[in-house]
């Protein structure tokens, strides 16, 4: 199938970079509404279609979430180019940092049950970060999981003040759940998520042998689902060889079927106390008062009263969007074979790969994905 099942332009041109209003109603959307017309459909699939190319994307995934089911689903371009292969909805992609929060769960499940206590030191579970940080006894599990460990010159280093993305020191959370739980990440990840909710897709990287074996899948029959990572080099498409790790900051692999089982499990509450689900999409806040752009281990954000939630991945090879709007009952899910779905709107000048922090960016605001402004315009908008 190289078409998208019930569908949604954008008043964007491409290239174009103005954010669309949001509405400012709170209303959920229902199957009644007539933003599922065909035409919607068609015009979000062409405007899809032609982002992708601008992008050089060989392929996308996507879906759309809403009244707990899988509304919109489909692919465009090819999944394998040299195969002629088309994505759906079950074609594999490596999520990349959608990963994180999978972890989130995972920790905050063991903070439920007082087998740990954000406010541990790092130093409790043998994590050094190396540099200036070390094992600094300021730095709490919490840092790790907010992006907030590293602080500046300014400050002295002192954490909690200062929102910087580090994938890595977020990786170190498995150190974390393990010591406090007594098994992997892996392990609990596959017990706690994926096995309860039949995602039959979705598995621990196939680069890591002894995760990717809690499934009892056989490796090569599982690769035989999975959509093959480009990159745009040289003015072409071209496939790439790479080796994926697999901690709670990256290496989940899934579908946008399976994520859709994963969204609407959030949506109706499980895994989490709602206490605990009300922590986890709150923003985090400095000791100062600032609020940053991060909660839990998920971006959270509000856009003129709507709770905006989401997390996006990037890895050489592959790059992801879930977008949840609880209040709108919305969620979208866009998953890609190459970085472009991400790097673009993560560099100031693409495709130099420099960011600029000063500039706006996909890790301080969401609008500024054009795919992220494209679902928002045709399903948010009043």
């Amino acid at each position: 199938m190289n078409k998208i099942l019930i569908i949604v332009s954008c008043c964007i041109a491409i290239g174009c970079s103005s954010v669309p209003k949001l509405s400012r109603t709170d209303k959920p959307v229902t199957a009644a509404d007539d933003l599922w017309s065909t035409g919607n459909i068609a015009a979000f699939e062409k405007k899809l279609e032609e982002l992708r190319n601008h992008y050089h994307i060989p392929s996308i995934a996507i879906g759309i979430v809403n009244e707990k089911k899988l509304v919109v689903r489909g692919g465009l371009g090819f999944a394998d180019i040299k195969k002629q292969i088309k994505p759906d909805e079950n074609t594999v992609y490596h999520l990349a940092s959608i990963t994180k929060t999978f972890g989130s769960i995972i920790l905050m499940q063991l903070v439920e049950q007082g087998k740990l206590s954000l406010d541990d030191p790092i130093e409790t579970y043998g994590i050094n970060l190396g540099g200036r940080w070390g094992s600094d006894p300021r730095i709490k599990v919490k840092h790790l999981l907010t992006h907030t460990a590293s602080g500046n010159w300014l400050n002295g280093f002192k954490p909690g003040y200062k929102f910087r993305y580090n994938g890595d020191w977020y990786g170190r959370l498995g150190k974390v759940i393990e010591k406090a739980s007594g098994e992997s990440f892996g392990e609990l990840v596959m017990k706690n998520i994926i096995t309860p909710l039949g995602m039959i897709n979705t598995v621990p990287s196939t680069d890591d042998s002894v995760n990717f074996k809690l499934t009892g899948y056989n490796k090569d029959s599982f690769l035989t689902k999975v959509a093959p990572p480009y990159n745009w080099q040289g003015k072409q498409i071209a496939p790439i060889q790479m080796k994926y790790g697999f901690s709670p900051a990256a290496g989940i692999m899934s579908s946008v079927a399976d994520l859709a089982k994963y969204s609407i499990a959030i949506d109706e509450g499980k895994f989490l106390k709602p206490g605990t689900w009300e922590n986890v999409f709150t923003p985090y806040v400095t000791p100062k008062g600032k609020t940053i752009q991060y909660g839990l281990g998920w971006f959270v954000k509000d856009y003129k009263g709507l709770k905006i939630i989401w997390h996006t991945g990037w890895w050489y090879g592959y790059s992801t969007l879930l977008i949840k709007i609880p209040q709108k009952d919305l969620s979208f899910i866009i998953l890609a074979n190459s970085q472009d779905l991400s790097r673009p709107f993560y560099l100031t000048h693409y495709p130099v790969p420099l960011p600029d922090p000063f500039s706006k960016s996909l890790g301080k605001e969401l609008l500024v994905s054009d795919f992220a402004s494209l679902f928002i315009q045709y399903f948010v908008m009043e």
